[in-house]
């Protein structure tokens, strides 16, 4: 059924939820070329502009709305866009404790591992592989193990359950916990610790090696500008302790 048919049908709340029958981007603005996420195919949105049944369809080519696991906000294509009518959503499934995490870390790692290991460029947006930025990496290596956690890098700062800040010890990282790099404590890229020193991430090409790689938090004889470079603008580590609830958690 066409796409504005179904919205139609439900005079476009903004409290009914869509799944993607098809990945698709999600973009910064309603008329821009700027993709800040790439949204995979069986993820769920609503829609949030309001009036939408008023306004004239023929000059309006996007909606913005909000994504259900991680209650990100983008602008999505409407044309070609595939749907279906989301069944009342099942919250079990997205809780988890810290014990439940903690088991999946080796999981996510290993996954990461071989992200690295194939093809790949750093892509600002990228979440669908194999090419990915530093909080699509991150985020997507959760989401594959059902552990859900904002999209962009200081957004999973804040839900994270603080650790320390640096500088500090790197023994006191634990497999798992994430790092946060940054200006002047404001958060822009993301990582995430592997063991003895080691991390991985993605990074782009001016500052980074433009891809998935490993890089290392200790001093030594076979530094580069680049491991430099991360080190000096570190802030932070957090835990991922939760997974983020729909209506629980804190937007």
């Amino acid at each position: 059924m066409n796409t504005l048919l179904l919205f139609n049908q439900t005079n476009f709340s903004t409290s009914n939820w869509w799944r993607l029958k098809s990945n698709i981007s999600g973009y910064k603005d309603e008329v821009g070329s700027q993709i800040v996420t790439e949204i995979a195919k069986n993820r769920c949105f609503r829609i949030l502009e309001l009036d939408l049944k008023r306004k004239n369809h023929n000059y309006k080519s996007r909606y913005l709305v909000q994504l259900f696991e991680d209650g990100y906000l983008c602008w999505i294509n409407i044309k070609g866009l595939e749907i279906e009518r989301c069944s009342n959503h099942c919250q079990e499934r997205f809780i988890c404790d810290e014990s439940f995490i903690q088991n999946k870390i080796p999981f996510i790692l290993d996954w990461i591992d071989l992200q690295s290991k194939q093809l790949n460029q750093y892509k600002w947006g990228g979440t669908l592989g194999p090419d990915f930025d530093c909080s699509g990496l991150i985020q997507t290596a959760f989401m594959r193990q059902n552990i859900y956690i904002p999209r962009d890098s200081y957004q999973i700062m804040r839900f994270c359950s603080h650790l320390f800040n640096f500088p500090r010890e790197i023994d006191q990282l634990q497999m798992g916990d994430l790092l946060f790099f940054g200006d002047n404590n404001l958060c822009n890229h993301v990582a995430i610790y592997f063991q003895n020193g080691i991390y991985y991430h993605s990074s782009g090409i001016e500052f980074g090696r433009d891809g998935i790689s490993q890089e290392k938090l200790y001093e030594s004889q076979c530094d580069d500008e680049i491991s430099k470079h991360y080190r000096s603008r570190l802030i932070c580590a957090g835990r991922v302790t939760r997974s983020y609830l729909w209506n629980k958690t804190l937007r």
